[in-house]
């Protein structure tokens, strides 16, 4: 890949695409400044990103009363509007990768304090050690509630989380066995979730203080011993960096470089960071294959280069969203949203093609993909949409024929927007 390549690639597996003039910006400073600034900002002078909830009062919450509903949508369109200006894309995006890994929902959970209170932890800690954030997650209130993990006590242990933390977040199926789950969610029972104020707290009198094997250790009797012997699990570090390098190079990842980098991650004690940058350098390297973009970042990366903002979409944001299948803080079961081909569903195709046109006529005239398009330009149409080496013939050829609609470049651009030079990444 030449710098120009590069830094699109970057971009759009790790970020939120491009806004209009980034990639000649980024393509003058070189790819490892990018990468430098993509994966440790606080040490490369990158400006520290805004709460994205901070003007959204959930704290205002009241289970007692009810009311809800506003500020969920709420906290949905604040993270929405954060992904399209956010200063640290990476960051944003490593919340979204594990907001799909450690999955909660608002349909479960109800209360926005905590999904919100979730999303904070997994981006404050979503770049550090995994031992960390696993930790984290587990006795994370939104967690409790939608595992059932709140309800789990002396007499009453409840299976979900013992079994979800080991089959879908950390070790994988063929890992771990029966007497694993059970002696797990013995370990974790005691943890509980105020649905008054949405706090969490200990509560010895409900633990089952009884140490039994689990993961082949001995002794294991609470949440931290629990962590423990997950995180030294053989299958672990394999199990994390799969499924994090499937997401940023596709799913025909060698399993040869899988087990290398696992080895490195194991090594520098889960360390998330390094993980990361070695994913990238592959990438760069040329071990990255083709991936259909789901629809949440698809979208905000049509709709940054096009430089239309949320704003400009209103309610037909989210509308849009929910009718391709994929709103943030909604997924629709533990196992998250669908991946690869699973995408390119009837229903999603028409929606991206609405919203593609909606964002397209939104786009402001000055716009370099909008004046492009309107000019036929269709080498610097690509580039302004973060494809600089062009678009496939097929999409060529449908373009050109399209263009001199005297619409202003709104088809064209429209078109481009929902070709498969976008869908797929």
């Amino acid at each position: 890949m030449n710098d120009r390549s590069a830094i699109a690639w970057l971009a759009r597996r790790v970020g939120f695409g491009l806004g209009p003039g980034e990639l000649d910006t980024l393509a003058a400073a070189g790819v490892p400044a990018f990468v430098d600034q993509l994966v440790d900002p606080d040490a490369h002078g990158v400006a520290a990103a805004p709460d994205p909830w901070r003007s959204v009062d959930v704290a205002s919450y009241d289970p007692q009363t009810g009311g809800a509903g506003p500020l969920r949508r709420a906290s949905v369109e604040a993270w929405l509007a954060a992904m399209f200006v956010t200063p640290r894309p990476l960051e944003e995006w490593m919340r979204w990768f594990w907001h799909g890994h450690f999955v909660s929902t608002l349909g479960v959970v109800k209360d926005p304090r905590l999904m919100v209170g979730q999303l904070r932890m997994l981006g404050a800690l979503g770049l550090g050690d995994f031992r960390t954030l696993l930790r984290a997650v587990t006795v994370d209130a939104a967690m409790l509630v939608y595992l059932d993990g709140t309800d789990s006590r002396l007499g009453e242990v409840n299976e979900n989380y013992g079994r979800e933390v080991l089959e879908l977040f950390a070790l994988g199926v063929g890992n771990y066995t029966e007497h694993d789950v059970g002696a797990g969610a013995v370990a974790l029972t005691g943890w509980h979730v105020d649905r008054r104020d949405g706090s969490v707290a200990f509560r010895p009198e409900l633990h089952v203080d009884d140490p039994q094997p689990y993961l082949g250790r001995a002794g294991v009797h609470d949440v931290d011993s629990v962590i423990d012997a997950i995180v030294a699990h053989d299958s672990c570090a394999p199990f994390v960096t799969r499924k994090l390098a499937r997401a940023i190079l596709g799913p025909a990842v060698e399993d040869d470089l899988i087990t290398g980098l696992a080895a490195d991650f194991a090594a520098s004690g889960l360390q998330i960071r390094p993980l990361v940058r070695a994913i990238l350098a592959a990438g760069l390297d040329g071990a990255s294959s083709t991936m259909v973009v789901a629809p949440v970042p698809w979208t905000v990366a049509a709709a940054r280069a096009a430089g239309v903002t949320p704003d400009d979409l209103g309610r037909a944001l989210l509308v849009s969203l929910r009718n391709a299948g994929q709103v943030p803080m909604t997924a629709p079961n533990v196992g998250g949203w669908p991946s690869g081909s699973a995408w390119l569903t009837a229903s999603t195709t028409l929606t991206q093609v609405d919203l593609a046109g909606r964002i397209a006529s939104a786009a402001p005239k000055d716009n370099p993909a909008r004046q492009a398009a309107a000019a036929g330009d269709l080498a610097a149409l690509a580039a302004a949409l973060g494809r600089p080496d062009g678009f496939i013939p097929a999409t060529t050829g449908a373009l050109t024929a399209l263009h001199g609609s005297g619409d202003g470049g709104v088809g064209v651009l429209a078109a481009a927007l929902s070709s498969p030079d976008l869908v797929t990444g």
